[in-house]
């Protein structure tokens, strides 16, 4: 049960991320009731099948897999780092060095995300790709409109 919390927040956050307010996307699909406690309800709306849906699962089980260790190295950087600040007088190249390390590692984080976006992407079909692309494009003109809303 925990591994599959871990996969739902993980895959959740990936795509968040990926599609920026792919929330508001989901249209209430998927076996849980839609709404982000389901991360795959927008590729369910894409109309995938369960083999593909199983894909996707690997598919971001092994990025969680990387992410985990990747994810403990980084907690690990920024403890330095909080180390380091709270010297009075912390040794600057030190200091860069260690935000440089950090900065390395959240970009090769970030990259992964987008090649298992892009992986995912390719187990979908033309006509999938094409309704995601209408539901994705659609949340974000509903996100814009509440943006404006809310000016």
């Amino acid at each position: 049960m925990k591994s599959e919390k871990i996969f739902a927040l993980c895959l959740a956050v990936s795509l968040a991320f990926g599609y920026g307010m792919q929330a508001s996307a989901q249209p209430g699909g998927g076996s849980s009731g839609g709404g982000n406690d389901d991360p795959l309800a927008i590729y369910r709306a894409a109309g995938i099948n369960s083999d593909q849906e199983q894909e996707i699962r690997r598919l971001a089980k092994e990025f969680e897999d990387a992410q985990r260790v990747r994810l403990k190295s980084l907690l690990g950087l920024m403890q330095d780092m909080n180390n380091l600040q709270r010297q009075a007088d912390p040794p600057e190249p030190e200091v860069l060095a260690k935000q440089e390390e950090i900065n390395k590692l959240t970009n090769e984080m970030a990259t992964e995300r987008v090649k298992l976006l892009l992986k995912v992407r390719k187990v979908l079909t033309a006509d999938q790709k094409q309704k995601l692309v209408k539901i994705l494009t659609e949340a974000a003109n509903r996100a814009s409109q509440g943006a404006q809303q809310g000016e």
